[in-house]
C-alpha cells in the first residue's frame, strides 16, 4: 500500500511538472507580445504587423545579412527599448529577422513563433 501512496505522489507530481510548457509550446504560429513576455518580462522587443520580434543574440548575431529596405519605424507601443522614429530594416536573405540601428549600433531581432 505504501508503494502504491508513493506511486501515485510521484505520478501526479509529473503530470503536473509536464503541464507547466513554456509559451507557445504546442501552438503553431506566431507568439503574442504577451507570450513573449511570459517567457521573459525582460525582453527587447517590437511588434510589427502583427508579428512579435525579440533581440537576438548567439547565432542571428553570425548570419552574413545585407540590409535590403526600410519596412516601418518605431511607433508608440511598438517597441520595449527603441526609442520613437528607430528605421526598422529587412534584410535580402531571409524575413525571420529584421534590423534596426540604434546609436549607431546594429541591432537584430528575430521573428518569434510557437512551435
Amino acid at each position: 500500500m505504501k508503494h502504491l501512496i508513493m506511486f501515485v505522489v510521484i505520478f501526479f507530481i509529473l503530470l503536473v511538472a509536464g503541464c507547466n510548457g513554456s509559451p507557445g509550446e504546442d501552438t503553431p504560429g506566431y507568439l503574442t507580445k504577451e507570450q513573449v513576455l511570459k517567457e521573459n518580462p525582460e525582453a527587447d522587443y517590437f511588434e510589427l504587423n502583427n508579428k512579435d520580434y525579440v533581440r537576438g543574440n548567439g547565432w542571428i548575431e553570425e548570419v552574413e545579412l545585407t540590409k535590403e529596405e526600410i519596412i516601418g519605424e518605431i511607433e508608440v507601443g511598438m517597441a520595449s527599448d527603441l526609442p520613437l522614429g528607430t528605421n526598422i530594416v529587412a534584410p535580402k536573405e531571409r524575413r525571420d529577422i529584421l534590423i534596426v540601428e540604434h546609436n549607431g549600433i546594429e541591432i537584430r531581432y528575430l521573428l518569434q513563433l510557437g512551435e
